[in-house]
């Protein structure tokens, strides 16, 4: 069985808006990283939904570019909440295009249901090298020096 038919997405676009992301390229995105079977749900959501589920599940009370929620895993079933607003206003603060922030993000987002976190320096750079080592492998910049200028 290949890697990619490993992974099942489907993405849920609460926000009506043209399709900025696709399925099949969030799955490429995240072929570089599945090692096992993986069932995903991609949410697009508006700040105010984003705001509610981080006050609710991490006690924080306003919007974040992503949630990453594991349901299960094994197999690996999750949700990664996307905020469309803030991951836009962010992609044009850093100066980055919009859907290599998006590759990032989703990229990330899975690396959290993986297990891997960033709550110390080291369990950061381990984690920003996976993200830097797969954004370079599908031909995305390093998001962490890409809008220096």
């Amino acid at each position: 069985m290949s890697l990619k038919s490993n992974l099942s997405l489907k993405i849920q676009d609460t926000l009506n808006i043209t399709k900025i992301i696709k399925a099949k390229d969030c799955k490429l995105w995240l072929s570089e990283l599945v090692t096992k079977k993986s069932f995903i749900t991609i949410r697009i959501v508006s700040e105010k939904d984003s705001a509610k589920l981080n006050q609710q599940y991490r006690k924080i009370d306003k919007p974040t570019n992503i949630l990453s929620f594991l349901i299960e895993s094994n197999p690996l079933v999750g949700d990664l909440i996307l905020c469309h607003p803030i991951i836009k206003d962010e992609a044009k603060e850093q100066n980055k295009e919009i859907i290599s922030h998006y590759a990032h993000l989703v990229i990330h987002g899975y690396l959290h249901l993986l297990g891997y976190d960033h709550e110390n320096d080291k369990e950061a750079i381990e984690m920003e090298a996976k993200e830097i080592r797969a954004l370079g492998r599908l031909g995305f910049p390093n998001p962490y020096t890409s809008n220096i200028i």
